[in-house]
């Protein structure tokens, strides 16, 4: 039987327990509420940061989407340099080609770009503070998440740190351009730099949303001197092992290019509100203000700090490891993570031979009890994942097109962390009964420990799991040292080993739904099932198994009402307009033209458009030929070819040399070229005046493209025959399309227009 006869005590024990669970549970909230910053107003001093100064940028620069080559693109422009210009800061536009050579389904990146670059000359400089973000936006959207929140984020902190002394080390505003065709102006900033500049620092913003804490999610390495100074920053968040798991996501941002060249950074944004990212809903009315009062003032007084230091100074140490916990970051050198895992190892191990000596337990049972949690956290985070994803296969309209997030994804994170919670309670009993609570206990403790080592390769990784675990091994090792007559305090001292855990884990479970519900639900159930691991001594006080199955009952319940919920409050009609995305494609040789997406059709409009199995779509989309789109026939516009003009064609030998002039007479600012890999090989490629990679299969894609076209040499080696070129050229604007109108119940996320030409030369 489950429910045997308790034992003498066994009352006192369990009510000890659940008032530990229920101090837990305090603590976890009191963990998680943060108060957020409120917004300074337009009269707060002149040298302290003023969200509503700030959103005046917003509006200003968010007021239509930012598409290099559009009249919002070059408006933008002229507004930054107007601003920095009055704020008496040297200005000027660096115009240049980007490019970067990492091809993306056989699709190199370049274009035109125009950085804007304002500099307060220190007084006695041993390097540079930049402070960047990025003006242009993906096609349809008014940015004012991505990147507006960045902008007005440097421009405010650029007027505050003008009206106060004059810092010590030189100060840059760096807005950067095609950022989001593939990080282009930082990295032709970045080329434009001299090999003996001195030290820099680079505070970069950016947004995959719009509001949430900022989270400063990436920073160079050697990290410990930019560690130092941003910990000592108040309301600054920033965790190591967020940059681990940011590598994992399909996103990038400059900070890459910028740490390539040697340049100190640290990489912070907004994550929450993903529904809005890079969708024609991102204006500036939905930015929340409080994330950019936020972001302000850490990145004010970051650089504050930094322009008043010896920046010569911060390459000189090795990595921190840096976590933020309720009160603030801390930090600890790398060499203290590994001997804190150690010491983890070793409390652990010592806990499991003590164990096995008194007979609690056995090799054998401690070896499956830890194969059994690894088992149950796996599927605590399949379960956390299931409610979203059964919601997605019932209603998939409520998500929005790129992050696949709801407008309101709170009740969803509630059923999520329910599912978790049911399934770990479900499981427990039969487990307890079959190895034994103390056996069970010792072996999750055991796995976690095994996991943190495996971890130790990825800085911080270990310390997410070392933090919240070692407190527990040694308060489970202490218990087991009280003599008999101090029983009483088994339950004060495992509360104490656990409440380290609760600290730790719950903000990390709640910080994971930033990364949206398909990929932060199941990381947020394996947050859980640790932390349940962690407190299983607590949880066995507390509960005989009868209560517990009721528990998980309840849990149940919860996600049987949540996930309702929220299907309901992200109804049709409920929200903002839900998102469809759609591109259209002309064939010039055809004639022929196709509508397509790479989300599958939402309602009944885009499933009259695209009837089609999905498929790849390489002839109408060169840049994406390995994406299968959903499809179907669309109307023909009036749109003409894109141009290629031979300028020159010398053959010597077995190769061919051909410079090519790409030119759009119907004006679209991206073209593109690719070179059929059947016909020849590309060895060497120059575009616009910069050196791409050759390739078997070599193509581009060009934004920013000015009037007169480009110019592209290929010296390529034919393999028989003509050398075959696909050329295409994109622009945004679907209403060129005849007979096209979205309904006003949606929204359309980044349209194109292409139209394709296939030339033999």
């Amino acid at each position: 039987m489950d429910d045997a006869p308790a034992p003498a005590g066994a009352g006192r024990t369990r009510r000890a327990g659940r008032i530990g669970l229920l101090v837990l549970l305090l603590v976890g909230l009191a963990a998680t509420l943060r108060t957020p910053a409120a917004p300074a107003p337009a009269d707060a001093p002149p040298t302290a940061f003023s969200a509503v100064r700030a959103t005046t940028h917003v509006e200003a620069v968010a007021a239509r989407p930012r598409t290099p080559g559009s009249a919002g693109h070059a408006e933008a422009r002229e507004y930054l340099v107007r601003i920095l210009d009055d704020l008496g800061w040297s200005v000027r536009v660096d115009d240049g080609v980007g490019w970067s050579a990492t091809a993306v389904q056989g699709t190199q990146r370049g274009g035109r770009v125009a950085n804007v670059v304002a500099t307060l000359p220190g007084t006695d400089p041993t390097g540079t503070v930049v402070l960047a973000a990025h003006y242009d936006t993906v096609a349809g959207s008014p940015g004012a998440g991505d990147d507006g929140i960045g902008i007005a984020t440097v421009l405010e902190a650029a007027r505050a740190l003008t009206a106060g002394p004059r810092p010590r080390n030189d100060v840059t505003v760096l807005v950067t351009d095609g950022e989001e065709r593939g990080l282009l102006g930082a990295e032709e900033y970045t080329r434009r730099q001299p090999a003996d500049a001195r030290p820099t620092v680079v505070l970069n913003h950016e947004a995959r949303g719009n509001g949430g804490i900022p989270v400063t999610f990436r920073i160079s390495s050697p990290n410990a001197g930019l560690v130092g100074v941003l910990s000592g920053v108040p309301g600054t968040t920033a965790d190591s092992f967020t940059q681990t798991a940011f590598e994992l996501l399909p996103n990038d941002t400059d900070f890459r290019r910028l740490t390539e060249a040697g340049m100190h950074a640290a990489d912070t944004a907004i994550a929450g509100g993903g529904a809005y990212y890079h969708s024609p809903l991102d204006t500036p009315d939905r930015l929340d203000t409080a994330s950019l009062q936020r972001m302000g003032e850490t990145t004010l007084a970051a650089a504050q700090r930094f322009s008043s230091a010896d920046l010569a100074e911060l390459g000189s140490g090795g990595d921190d490891v840096v976590v933020t916990l309720p009160w603030g970051p801390v930090h600890y050198p790398r060499p203290l993570e590994i001997a804190l895992t150690a010491l983890l190892a070793a409390v652990t191990g010592a806990l499991a031979a003590r164990r096995i000596r008194d007979g609690a337990a056995s090799a054998g049972r401690l070896a499956a009890s830890g194969g059994i949690s690894i088992a149950v956290a796996a599927a605590a985070a399949g379960a956390a994942f299931v409610p979203w994803w059964l919601a997605l296969r019932i209603a998939p309209g409520q998500a929005s097109a790129v992050l696949r997030e709801p407008y309101l994804p709170v009740p969803y994170q509630v059923a999520a962390a329910a599912a978790a919670v049911a399934v770990l309670l479900a499981a427990y009993p039969p487990v307890r009964r079959r190895v034994g609570p103390a056996a069970f206990a010792t072996g999750a403790l055991l796995a976690v420990t095994v996991t943190a080592l495996a971890a130790l390769p990825f800085l911080g990784v270990a310390t997410v799991l070392v933090l919240p675990a070692l407190p527990a091994a040694i308060a489970a090792l202490v218990v087991d040292l009280l003599p008999t007559d101090r029983r009483g305090w088994r339950t004060p001292v495992t509360l104490a080993g656990t409440v380290p855990a609760v600290v730790v884990l719950v903000p990390a479970a709640v910080a994971s739904f930033d990364a949206g519900l398909l990929t932060g639900a199941p990381l947020a159930g394996v947050f859980v099932a640790v932390l349940f691991a962690l407190a299983l001594p607590l949880v066995d006080a507390a509960g005989a198994p009868s209560q517990l199955r009721l528990a998980a009952i309840a849990a149940a319940g919860v996600v049987l009402v949540a996930a309702p919920v929220g299907g309901w409050v992200n109804r049709d009609g409920a929200t903002p307009p839900r998102q469809e995305q759609l591109l259209y494609a002309l064939n010039a040789d055809t004639g022929a033209a196709v509508w397509a997406s790479p989300r599958a059709p939402a309602s009944a409009w885009s499933r009259a458009l695209l009837p089609e199995e999905p498929a790849t779509l390489p002839d109408a989309f060169p840049w994406r030929s390995e994406t299968r789109f959903a499809h179907g026939p669309a109307p023909v516009a009036p749109l003409p070819a894109p141009g290629l003009a031979v300028v020159a064609d010398v053959t010597d030998g077995d190769e061919r040399t051909l410079t090519l002039r790409l030119t759009s007479p119907r004006g679209a600012p991206t073209i593109g070229l690719w070179v059929d890999g059947t016909s020849a090989a590309v060895r060497e490629a120059v575009v616009a005046g910069r050196s791409a990679a050759p390739a078997a299969s070599f193509g581009f894609l060009f934004s920013g493209t000015p009037a007169e076209g480009i110019e592209v040499r290929l010296t390529v080696a034919p393999r028989d025959g003509a050398v075959v070129l696909h050329v295409a050229d994109v622009t945004d604007d679907l209403t060129v399309v005849p007979g096209y109108t979205a309904p006003e119940n949606r929204a359309v996320v980044t349209p194109a227009v292409t139209v394709t030409r296939t030339v033999r030369l």
